[in-house]
């Protein structure tokens, strides 16, 4: 084939076009675009400033416009929540995972710790962190998940104070089936 040939017929050629898609988040303080990987799990998250009267609604993911970056390849980041300055993620390629909360106004992870559940109440974030292997001594449900194939962990109740940013225990535990 000619080289000219081939040349233009790569020139004429579509470019890959990127599969990710982009959702945005905003919240009073900050503003996060989140934009999944194309080639493997998870995301990484743009963080911006909220402003007061944007100047463009769009919502995109541009690193170059945006204050920072969360997320790199290879750490399966997905959004969970924005609330306040806090910017909750989840870690996880399978059933269980890990629950990952930024300070997003002080630019620094505040919690990295293994819970599947959250939610947020008021200024609470609540989660069940697991811990370590139960027992059929200390898990009602333990002979029954042995039997379905799974384990068991025992979980902590926990409390993230949105406004301190203090931790503490619920008093709460409870037995968790885990794969």
């Amino acid at each position: 084939m000619n080289r000219t040939l081939l040349f233009a017929c790569l020139l004429l050629a579509p470019l890959p076009v990127r599969a990710a898609d982009v959702e945005c988040h905003t919240g009073e303080i900050f503003s996060v675009a989140v934009e999944t990987y194309d080639d493997e799990a998870g995301a990484r998250f743009a963080v911006s400033a909220t402003s007061r009267e944007p100047k463009d609604k769009t919502c995109r993911f541009d690193p170059s416009q945006a204050e920072f970056i969360i997320g790199e390849k290879g750490d399966p980041l997905w959004f969970g929540a924005l609330k306040d300055r806090f910017l909750v993620l989840t870690r996880s390629t399978g059933p269980q995972g890990d629950l990952v909360v930024h300070d997003l106004a002080a630019r620094k992870k505040v919690l990295d710790v293994p819970a599947d559940e959250f939610e947020i109440d008021g200024q609470s974030l609540i989660f069940w962190q697991r811990g370590e292997a139960a027992s059929a001594d200390n898990c009602p449900t333990f002979t029954q998940n042995e039997a379905n194939g799974m384990g068991s962990v025992l979980a902590t109740g926990m409390v993230l104070d949105l406004a301190s940013g203090k931790i503490a225990e619920t008093g709460e535990t409870r037995c968790q089936a885990t794969q």
